[in-house]
């Protein structure tokens, strides 16, 4: 007998044990993340169960923008004496009709391969996009701003335009339970994760683009554009993948699910 369906609690541990399979991931260092991360949901980890045995995964998380409510898709994995047998893809096919029937109907994706992901309908709408800074660098750039001050500037910038992702309350804790340091810059802020600029939301250019020393852009090469990032030669990372997409979305990897 074949069930899917959200797992329920005492199953989640099975189900992080198969994506830390897949994924090739620590299992004790995952828990510690997975089990408390604050986007944690078990209605929206997703498994199909044959015999009573978990055999496939997947989670979507919710994600809100101008144009209304969408789901991203994230973790898919199969145990691996069952892959090959289309069990994903019947997975994410009846969870994408949920997600329709419960007002989600669009959602995204990242991913490296695309042929699952083309056969569910999804189509590549940007890459994601790694590259050095064509700019003299700055190591004078100081200061950080408070988490309230953050907050002000993205979601002033979020309602600017339809297509940028919006922030609830749930969403800013898992950004702030992240740790991210942003130092202002021309009416805005840059986001960095060591020597990755993963997020910089600038409201009143004015001046030439200044980043840290040896900084690379992480991110969305469409928004990169938008955003006039000097870069250097770049590097595709993952294709952005839409279902039912009204448009290229606006979104950091900051909030990459």
């Amino acid at each position: 007998m074949t069930e899917i369906r959200p797992i329920h609690e005492h199953e989640g541990f099975s189900f992080l044990k198969l994506l830390c399979e897949i994924f090739e991931l620590d299992y004790d260092r995952a828990s510690g993340i997975f089990f408390n991360e604050p986007m944690f949901d078990l209605r929206r980890k997703w498994g199909m169960f044959i015999d009573g045995e978990l055999v496939s995964i997947l989670t979507t998380v919710p994600l809100e923008f101008g144009w209304g409510r969408s789901i991203g898709i994230a973790g898919v994995a199969t145990r691996v004496d069952r892959q090959r047998e289309g069990l994903a893809t019947v997975l994410l096919n009846h969870v994408l009709k949920e997600s329709e029937r419960q007002g989600e109907s669009t959602a995204w994706l990242f991913a490296r391969e695309k042929g699952l992901y083309s056969r569910c309908g999804f189509e590549v709408v940007d890459d994601v996009i790694r590259a050095p800074f064509d700019s003299e660098p700055d190591d004078r750039l100081t200061g950080m701003l408070s988490f309230d001050e953050i907050c002000g500037i993205y979601d002033h910038w979020a309602l600017q335009n339809p297509a940028r992702l919006r922030r609830d309350d749930r969403r800013w804790k898992y950004w702030k339970w992240n740790l991210r340091v942003c130092t202002p810059f021309e009416g805005g802020y840059l986001c960095h994760e060591g020597k990755l600029l993963r997020e910089c939301v600038v409201l009143n250019r004015k001046l030439p683009w200044r980043t840290l020393p040896e900084s690379e852009w992480m991110g969305l090469k469409s928004l990169a554009a938008k955003l006039g990032l000097p870069l250097g030669e770049t590097v595709s990372e993952l294709y952005l993948m839409g279902r039912n997409a009204p448009g290229i979305p606006e979104m950091f990897m900051t909030d990459q699910f």
